[in-house]
């Protein structure tokens, strides 16, 4: 796979081995890690976090190495950016319209998290005619009394401000 190593360990080239028979190759030990690993195992290179995104300085650093060593289909591989294809954000929007939050009180993958856009908005809320406070937002809570109070007049309500709540879940997924 890499055009480097096979001139290095066939005898294309002068015998570079010390004399305990290791070979000395100067790269950067940092990324000759994942150049091994590709060779070893034909594992892809992954620099990814969800807080910072793709790590595009290590890429073209690691695209400068494996074209020095010559790995032709790995060199493809970063020059053509398939890398950004490897994770997706899946997204998906909630809508909070009362005060219910036992959604957002849950265990969840480390790959998943939430965002939340809390926004101000009225909604009417039922007034009881004779402003039993139990009452409030529930017309059927009011019975015989509450509605002789009303005297066939409407509902009565009045705004009231509310939070409705944006949840914006994100899931990271790794192809």
């Amino acid at each position: 796979e890499s055009s480097f190593f096979t001139s290095l360990l066939s005898s294309r080239w002068a015998n570079n081995a010390l004399p305990d028979g290791s070979y000395f190759i100067d790269a950067d030990p940092t990324l000759f890690e994942h150049i091994l690993r590709y060779l070893r195992r034909g594992v892809y290179p992954l620099f990814y976090s969800p807080d910072k995104g793709h790590d595009y300085a290590l890429y073209s650093a690691l695209l400068e190495e494996t074209r020095y060593f010559g790995i032709p289909d790995l060199e493809a591989w970063l020059e053509e950016k398939r890398y950004l294809n490897a994770v997706q954000i899946v997204t998906w929007v909630d809508t909070i319209n009362d005060d219910d939050t036992t959604s957002l009180q849950t265990t969840r993958p480390v790959n998943e998290w939430v965002e939340l856009y809390p926004e101000w908005d009225v909604r009417g809320v039922y007034v009881c005619p004779r402003r039993i406070a139990v009452h409030r937002g529930k017309p059927w809570a009011c019975g015989r009394q509450c509605d002789k109070e009303r005297d066939g007049e409407e509902y009565k309500y009045e705004d009231e401000p509310v939070v409705k709540l944006f949840v914006v879940h994100k899931s990271v997924v790794f192809d």
